[in-house]
């Protein structure tokens, strides 16, 4: 008897909680999320809950995210009656494309909480994950403080070179011969004039994304770190007053961006290039310069972001970039091998090491050899650390535009 009377009670209480709790025509969901978010770059999004019913509740839930989407979630959220709430949450983007999420998934409980019930809700939408944009912003920011924060910086110009800028005063090591007299005597102060690089020049930026730019680094690829040096190269440029234009490659034409000039041309370029992903065919390097010559007929800058030692193994490419170097001029930017440099860097305490160390310096040296023959015919390579490839593309950009060889 006292078990058929305890059934009852948990029947009648639990049936009780079931009819207390809201029905799922009774609140609403809306998600909020960004239209556009950077990679590695924590995003908030939130979804607002409607409950229009006479019965409070708790909700927990999971979006239909990617797995590229790291999220975190609140839990066991209160939501009081004919009240709306808003639940916000994190999600750090790990791969750049264009994603799709459909739906919401949503477990709510009773008043008492014996019952709880799931509700999969359809709210579409769209979220674009393009590249990593912070070496850009502080470049951006700071041309100067950009370049010194990484132990370069930009060179005086030629004396009497370049373009008309601004006339200041004279601080010790400036060119007497640039002196404004007429400024001078007004101010009574000596004053200069400043010159900087002319504006208006073509800068074409080749993206190789077959694949040896596959190759894992500590954050991301090769691929990925190229798109990013790129992206601050073409902002340094736009931000110059040059035309930019991007051709992303592999076995074929993957995307091109066309020449233009401003800065808003770069949302143009980021549109292009953001979901470019690894081929994994090996790239042609022909078509890809051969297109780039099309694309451009003016005499303009051509740098290419590719894996260095596909060159230094393969001399065959070097026919066809010195009939490119007759017209323009060429850089080519690589990320150096973290493996190869660890190796030469150890210490020969074993016979293994002092092996691998003597096998390492010795394509090192390889290396540096095939790319000093390329330099001398006015094609010049370098390689750089994945973190200081922008720096390095961008402190090379300038450096030509100041040396008036473009």
């Amino acid at each position: 008897m006292f078990l058929l009377i305890s059934t009852a009670i948990v029947i009648a209480v639990s049936t009780a909680d079931l009819f207390l709790s809201p029905h799922k025509n009774e609140w609403s969901v809306k998600r909020t999320s960004p239209r556009e978010t950077e990679r590695y770059q924590g995003e908030q999004l939130s979804i607002t809950v409607t409950n229009h019913s006479a019965f409070s509740m708790h909700v927990r839930f999971v979006d239909d995210l990617p797995r590229s989407f790291q999220p975190s979630y609140p839990n066991n959220i209160f939501i009081p009656k004919q009240r709306a709430a808003t639940i916000e949450y994190q999600v750090w983007p790990q791969v750049r494309g264009k994603y799709s999420i459909n739906y919401l998934y949503i477990r709510y409980t009773s008043m008492i909480g014996l019952w709880e019930k799931q509700v999969t809700i359809s709210q579409p939408d769209t979220i674009k994950v393009i590249p990593n944009l912070s070496e850009t912003k502080r470049y951006l920011a700071s041309a100067q403080t950009y370049l010194l924060h990484e132990g370069l910086k930009i060179r005086k110009m030629k004396s009497g070179t370049g373009e008309f800028s601004k006339v200041r005063n004279y601080v010790v090591g400036d060119d007497p011969r640039k002196i404004n007299w007429r400024q001078s005597a007004k101010f009574q102060e000596i004053m200069t004039n400043e010159f900087e690089p002319e504006h208006g020049k073509h800068i074409t930026i080749c993206i190789d994304c077959g694949r040896m730019m596959g190759v894992e680094l500590e954050e991301g690829n090769r691929l990925e770190k190229s798109v990013e040096a790129a992206i601050t190269l073409a902002a340094a440029a736009l931000d110059n007053g040059d035309y930019v234009a991007v051709v992303v490659f592999s076995k074929e034409i993957q995307a091109v961006a066309p020449a233009g000039k401003g800065l808003q041309h770069l949302d143009t370029i980021l549109q292009t290039i953001y979901a470019v992903q690894v081929d994994a065919q090996e790239s042609n390097y022909p078509l890809a310069i051969q297109y780039a010559q099309t694309l451009q007929q003016k005499r303009s800058m051509i740098v290419l972001f590719s894996d260095v030692a596909t060159f230094v193994h393969e001399d065959h490419h070097l026919f066809y970039m010195k009939q490119l170097r007759k017209r323009h001029l060429f850089l080519m930017l690589g990320i150096e091998d973290r493996l190869l440099q660890k190796t030469i860097s150890q210490t020969p305490e074993t016979t293994a090491i002092a092996m691998r160390k003597s096998i390492a310096q010795k394509q090192y040296l390889y290396q540096k050899q095939v790319m000093t023959k390329w330099e001398k015919h006015g094609l010049p390579m370098l390689e750089a650390p994945a973190d200081q490839l922008a720096v390095t593309a961008v402190s090379h950009y300038i450096q030509t535009l100041n040396r008036g060889l473009l």
